[in-house]
């Protein structure tokens, strides 16, 4: 059974990722398993690897996936590839789905987990602390995004980056340092009476020309749209997300209209959806990055964080 949410590689002995002959498979009663595809052979390879692209994880199957890799191929390393982590966001509510999110995937498994551009720091902690074994691999955000931009041959010559507010400066800073640009960062103003946000303010003199405004998600889009009408008549604004959800589609495309271009990865399938219906949207493909960084942790040291 074909599910995009879920797809098994294998790292060939070429040194490229290649589809393992596994599939997401349901019982008649509506019960999920990963099995092998029926009459067909196995790929041989060095690494099994399990690329998660939703937002929420089913757990039972990564922890069935992977015993059924130990299974065939014993001692291999399994690798999660789980570019966005699910409920990173909710690290500060009750109960704590990121720590629980990550206590899960301690216990899945896997050995290896390759993201990027984590919401918080609280996912990656907690899987540290309950599982200390499994090695990180955290893509490099800027290099990712300074590709992304060169490989538009319509997107150059940005003037700085535009941090959204002071949580996102930190993923601001690190693309603004590969394109040689400085960081502005916005302020949010928000309803005193009901803590709504209701408008920004950009405390920077912003010279007329490109700008990227830098964020991990892109959810609804309202952020983008307030944060839009905080620049000067002259400045234009493309944005990067690194995890595109485009959750509401009408409202999403009218936040996107005040942009030239928007730049995302392929980490949730709602993003690659939104770069094939609309050219606006950039996605770029993450495999060649979760390639490198698993085969760097491969010769690198068990335990060691990359």
């Amino acid at each position: 059974m074909t599910n995009p949410g879920y797809q098994f590689h294998v790292l060939g002995h070429g040194g490229l990722f290649e589809a393992q002959t596994l599939e997401v498979f349901s019982y008649p009663m509506g019960d999920i398993t990963v099995r092998r595809i029926p009459d067909t052979d196995l790929v041989q390879g060095t690494i099994q690897m399990m690329a998660v692209h939703r937002t929420a994880v089913d757990w039972t199957l990564v922890q069935q996936w992977a015993a059924l890799v130990e299974h065939l191929f014993p001692g291999q390393p399994r690798v999660l590839a789980l570019a966005y982590l699910p409920s990173a966001r909710g690290d500060k509510d009750v109960p704590n789905p990121a720590l629980v999110n990550a206590t899960l995937a301690a216990g899945s498994g896997i050995t290896d987990i390759v993201t990027i551009d984590p919401h918080s720091g609280v996912w990656l902690a907690a899987l540290r602390a309950t599982n200390p074994a499994i090695r990180q691999h955290l893509l490099p955000l800027g290099d990712i995004v300074h590709r992304a931009l060169t490989a538009d041959a319509g997107a150059s010559g940005h003037l700085g980056v535009i941090s959204p507010d002071k949580g996102a400066v930190a993923r601001a800073g690190e693309a603004a340092a590969l394109l040689g640009v400085p960081v502005y960062v916005a302020s949010k103003n928000r309803d005193p009476q009901t803590g709504r946000l209701t408008d920004y303010t950009l405390d920077a003199d912003l010279a007329p020309g490109a700008y990227l405004v830098v964020d991990d998600i892109f959810d609804g889009g309202g952020t983008f749209a307030l944060l839009a009408g905080a620049v000067p008549d002259g400045v234009v604004l493309d944005l990067w997300v690194t995890h595109g959800g485009f959750t509401k589609p009408d409202f999403s495309a009218a936040a996107r209209a005040r942009y030239r271009r928007i730049y995302t990865t392929d980490s949730l399938s709602s993003a690659v959806a939104a770069g094939l219906a609309d050219s606006q949207i950039q996605v770029t493909a993450l495999r060649p990055w979760i390639t490198a960084a698993v085969q760097l942790g491969e010769l690198a040291g068990a335990g060691e964080q990359r």
